[in-house]
C-alpha cells in the first residue's frame, strides 16, 4: 500500500462534491459546485482521482470523475458552460428598444412628409386660386389701360391691352377703325369711371377681372337723344390670358345679371 500514495488534492467523491485527500486519507473538508470558494481543483488533481485505490475512496464512491447532475462542467475543475446551457440560462435582454426605434423612424417619416407636403399643398391651393398677386395686379392694369385707350383714342394702348381675337370680335382690327369708335364713345358719355370689383383666377392661364363702370349720357338705351344726361352702370367680366410679359383682354362679357 505504501507504494500507491496519491498526492494531496481535491477529488470527486461521486456525490456531487469535491473532498480533500490529504495524501493518506479523506478529510471532512468538502466543496460543492455552487459553494463560494477561491480554490478549484486542478486538472492534475482531478486526473489523480482516477488513480485513487478503490479501497481509499469514500464508501460507495467511485474514483471516476463525473459532473453533478444539472451542471455540465460548471463547477471548479470542470469545463465552462456553453451552447444551449448558456442560451437557456443567460438573462434575457429586453427588445423594447426595437419598438422605440421603429416609432422614431415613423415619426421622422411623418415630419419629412409634412415638410414636403405642406409647401406642395400650399402650391396646389394657390394653383386652384389662380395666378400670383403680381399677375392679378398686372391683369387689372391691363383693363385700366384698355379703358384709358377708349377715353383718349390711343390705338397703341388699345392694341397692347387686347388680343387679335378680341379685336376681331369687336370688328376693330386697325387703328383707323379704333379712332372712329373711340371718338363716338367720348362724344356720347361723361364722367366715365371704371371700378374693379373682383379678380378671379381658375388656373395660371386665365384671369377674370370684374368691373362696375359708371357714366352719364344724353343717349338712351335705344340710341335716342334725351333732354338731360342719364346715369348708367355697366358691369363687365374681362377675361385675360397671358400675352408677352403680361396679360391681354381676350373676351368682355356682360356681367350685369
Amino acid at each position: 500500500m505504501a507504494d500507491r500514495t496519491t498526492p494531496p488534492g481535491w477529488y470527486d467523491d461521486s456525490r456531487g462534491a469535491l473532498r480533500w485527500w490529504d495524501g493518506t486519507q479523506w478529510t471532512e473538508h468538502v466543496q460543492t459546485p455552487d459553494a463560494e470558494t477561491g480554490e478549484t481543483a486542478s486538472d492534475e488533481g482531478i486526473d489523480a482521482a482516477a488513480s485513487l485505490p478503490a479501497e481509499l475512496a469514500p464508501e460507495g464512491a467511485s474514483p471516476a470523475v463525473s459532473a453533478p447532475p444539472g451542471y455540465p462542467g460548471g463547477f471548479p475543475g470542470g469545463t465552462a458552460p456553453s451552447g444551449g446551457f448558456i442560451s437557456a440560462t443567460e438573462p434575457k435582454k429586453s427588445k423594447l428598444w426595437i419598438v422605440w426605434v421603429v416609432v422614431g423612424i415613423v415619426l421622422l417619416g411623418l415630419v419629412v412628409a409634412i415638410a414636403v407636403l405642406i409647401p406642395l399643398i400650399i402650391g396646389l391651393v394657390n394653383g386652384a386660386q389662380g395666378v400670383s398677386d403680381a399677375d392679378r395686379a398686372s391683369a387689372v392694369s391691363t383693363v385700366e389701360l384698355y379703358d384709358e385707350a377708349w377715353q383718349t383714342g390711343d390705338c397703341d394702348k388699345f392694341q397692347a391691352s387686347t388680343t387679335e381675337n378680341f379685336r376681331e370680335g369687336l370688328q376693330i382690327v386697325d387703328c383707323a377703325s379704333f379712332t372712329a369708335a373711340s371718338q363716338g364713345f367720348v362724344d356720347s358719355v361723361d364722367d366715365y369711371k371704371l371700378n374693379v370689383t373682383s379678380v378671379q383666377s381658375e388656373d395660371a392661364d386665365q384671369v377674370t377681372v370684374l368691373t362696375s363702370e359708371t357714366y352719364t349720357s344724353t343717349v338712351d338705351d335705344q340710341g335716342n337723344q334725351t333732354d338731360e344726361a342719364l346715369p348708367y352702370e355697366d358691369r363687365y367680366a374681362y377675361i385675360l390670358i397671358p400675352a408677352g410679359d403680361g396679360w391681354a383682354i381676350d373676351q368682355a362679357l356682360d356681367a350685369s345679371e
